[in-house]
């Protein structure tokens, strides 16, 4: 099929085909066990409040370690690794070469989105700069006191890894996608933002949308039709100037910021230069 002017869309229909296929092949495999691991999640969470006197408990303790572990500068680079703009970018790496995780990730993105605007705006907990003594922690980045319940980050973080989780076989890299995952929840505590319950709660939010949106996506097949996919396309490149030009709450990380968008225009263009051929006669 070809498209008016200069550009054709055979290679990328052809492009969503194998997706299709892929899809039907995968038929939700994971999700079973992103469920499970939600389950282990709200045990670990319940423990955790029992055994430290409440939602507030368990903070200093995480405080204390994670910041004796790493630097300020190395947890500021990590936690924005939880920020969706972010992780839109990084979706680029995967756009063409793996079009229906792209496709569970916009989904989940869109779920996680309202989940999480729904809760913090329910819950509206206060976060620790509000509740603890200025000299008690060390803010790092903005010193923010509402909406702490659950940490968006943390949600936006497992959600991205659980959707690779599942369809992914490698069960090493499986552990380390949590792993990475659960060094961003780490980081919304070492930052002083967040208390452990709001980053567990974040935790279990993840990798239940991702396992729904595993599911979700196997019926739901509308973003893998060619122009739908490249309409999809321009959420990450939103993303990357919204990067660019505001921190929206986060520690100002320019460098890092700088470098993801490189790689994600990078990764870009050398998906998507087969549509710049021209049409032949």
């Amino acid at each position: 099929m070809k498209v008016r002017g200069m550009f054709s869309l055979d290679g990328l229909r052809a492009t969503m085909e194998q997706a299709q296929q892929r899809l039907s092949q995968h038929a939700g495999r994971g999700a079973g066990t992103l469920l499970a691991l939600t389950f282990a999640i709200v045990a670990l969470g319940i423990a955790l409040s029992l055994a430290s006197g409440g939602y507030h408990g368990g903070f200093f303790p995480v405080y204390r370690v994670a910041n004796t572990l790493l630097p300020d500068q190395a947890w500021a680079w990590i936690t924005r690794f939880g920020d969706a703009r972010v992780l839109f970018v990084l979706s680029l790496l995967l756009v063409r070469r793996r079009p229906e995780i792209f496709w569970t990730l916009i989904v989940a993105a869109l779920i996680g989105g309202l989940y999480s605007h729904g809760l913090k705006t329910g819950f509206d907990q206060v976060r620790p700069p509000g509740v603890l003594p200025a000299d008690a922690i060390r803010v790092i980045g903005p010193s923010l006191t509402r909406h702490s319940f659950p940490s968006g980050h943390t949600l936006s973080a497992f959600l991205f890894a659980g959707v690779l989780f599942a369809y992914c076989r490698s069960w090493p890299q499986r552990l380390l996608l949590l792993a990475a995952a659960a060094l961003v929840g780490v980081s919304r505590v070492a930052l002083g933002v967040h208390w452990p319950q709001d980053a567990l709660a974040g935790a279990f939010s993840g990798l239940m949308i991702a396992g729904l949106a595993v599911w979700l996506t196997q019926f739901w097949r509308a973003g893998l039709r060619p122009r739908v996919h490249l309409g999809l396309v321009v959420l990450p490149l939103v993303a990357m100037y919204q990067l660019a030009t505001d921190d929206s709450g986060n520690p100002s990380t320019p460098v890092l910021v700088v470098a993801l968008i490189l790689v994600g225009l990078i990764s870009l263009v050398l998906g998507y230069r087969d549509l710049l051929a021209r049409r032949r006669g």
